[in-house]
């Protein structure tokens, strides 16, 4: 399991590297996916080569050669698709809360009103 910085890399550069080839990426292209520190960029682009979720060809100051490799795109799929579940799931309880909270409500209105009416009668 990824950290949510090194899983919003990862994700960037399967974003940024369409195909198969090797793409070349600039640093401040990756900076704005996450809050990064000084040189943890690189950092985090090596540790994701060594768990060969990417292949890194080269890296110079700042500026990266790395292909997305196929464990490290079916990872970034898996996750969003677990994201989209659980937002679906979230919406879903959202909404039976709010249904249950109506009808209990309007269930006990009605019934306050019912008694209301049996008093006069």
């Amino acid at each position: 399991m990824l950290d949510e910085r090194t899983q919003a890399l990862l994700a960037g550069i399967a974003d940024l590297c369409k195909g198969d080839g090797f793409h070349i990426i600039e640093e401040r292209e990756l900076k704005n996916l996450a809050p990064f520190e000084e040189g943890e960029i690189g950092r985090i682009i090596s540790r994701l080569a060594e768990k060969e979720f990417i292949e890194l060809r080269y890296a110079e100051e700042g500026t990266y050669c790395v292909r997305a490799l196929p464990a490290g795109k079916s990872y970034t799929e898996r996750a969003r698709q677990e994201a989209s579940e659980r937002s679906r799931t979230r919406r879903e309880v959202l909404f039976f809360a709010a249904a249950g909270a109506f009808l209990g409500s309007t269930l006990s209105a009605l019934f306050v009103f019912l008694v209301g009416l049996l008093r006069y009668v």
